[in-house]
């Protein structure tokens, strides 16, 4: 059982961490976006790309229906993607399987280093599914909650594979 917990938070730490699950080379690459739509408010500070909008960087893929940006560029606060589902993908280091999740809803708040998925949120890789309503991760402290007891959110499920021999 402690085994089980102990992949269950390194998967994690791979999965909402993008310096320690991205490639290596992910973050030297350039960000491309596509959207049918964009918008500068330069006086607000805030930047949306609306209609399949696709960010990738590196292996790094995000598919959602708007992302919104708060922030001047170069200096980031908080990124917000919403779909249905917002997905992503991403090839970690060392030959592990490739990172999927999806929810309706993901916030990235920079200066504090958390993820959040919110409504409907998933993650998989290899055979492994993590569920629940809300995931948030914090990278700065290392912790990882999952479920929202404040909504009555529905309870965590997880599936984990037999480890291969």
């Amino acid at each position: 059982m402690k085994s089980n917990k102990r992949f269950f938070l390194l998967l994690i730490l791979f999965i909402v961490s993008p310096p320690l699950w991205a490639l290596s080379s992910d973050k030297n690459q350039p960000v491309e976006v596509e959207a049918d739509n964009f918008n500068l408010d330069d006086a607000k500070k805030i930047t949306t790309y609306s209609g399949h909008v696709i960010i990738t960087q590196g292996s790094m893929q995000i598919k959602a229906d708007k992302v919104t940006i708060l922030g001047s560029r170069g200096n980031t606060e908080k990124v917000i993607a919403i779909g249905n589902p917002v997905k992503f993908k991403q090839q970690p280091e060392d030959g592990q399987g490739l990172i999927r999740g999806e929810a309706q809803r993901f916030e990235y708040l920079v200066t504090k280093d958390t993820l959040t998925l919110i409504n409907k949120a998933t993650l998989w890789q290899n055979g492994n599914t993590f569920a629940s309503d809300r995931i948030v991760y914090d990278s700065k402290r290392s912790i990882i909650k999952a479920g929202d007891n404040s909504s009555g959110s529905k309870r965590v499920k997880i599936t984990l594979q037999p480890a291969k021999k």
